[in-house]
């Protein structure tokens, strides 16, 4: 029997966070959104989610909180940052805490998946054309 991985999508935009939600199905992963990072806290469980994508900037707290706080909490969870500002310093700040992948909006569903499945097997390549191509 084979397990669907879980990703947790975190986005206070509730469009972004059910468009993802569509694609990730698609993707045949399983999903769950929250519209805030705190109600992802109140929720998380070590083992819970197989991946986290999250935005940088949201309204209280931001995806690089997010990151600090669950980097003690669970430092092997795979993130994968999207974000429609151009922020270098962040991008740099987040990668360095662990981040597998800092992607600007919009994004590809291609590259999406691609960053997905090496986050899943805990990949740290931060660019598109670094991820092997599939067949």
């Amino acid at each position: 029997m084979t397990l669907i991985p879980t990703i947790a999508v975190v986005d206070d935009d509730v469009s972004i966070c059910n468009a993802l939600a569509e694609l990730l199905e698609v993707f045949d992963f399983k999903c769950q959104i929250f519209d805030h990072p705190e109600k992802f806290l109140a929720a998380y469980m070590r083992g819970r989610f197989d991946c986290l994508i999250t935005d940088l900037n949201m309204k209280g707290m931001s995806g690089l909180e997010l990151q600090q706080k669950l980097s003690a909490a669970d430092p092997d969870l795979p993130i994968i940052f999207i974000s429609a500002q151009s922020a270098p310093e962040a991008k740099s700040e987040a990668l360095r805490l662990g981040a597998v992948a800092f992607l600007s909006k919009p994004i590809s569903d291609d590259v999406l998946h691609r960053h997905i499945i090496s986050a899943l097997s805990r990949g740290t390549m931060d660019k598109p054309d670094d991820l092997p191509r599939e067949p």
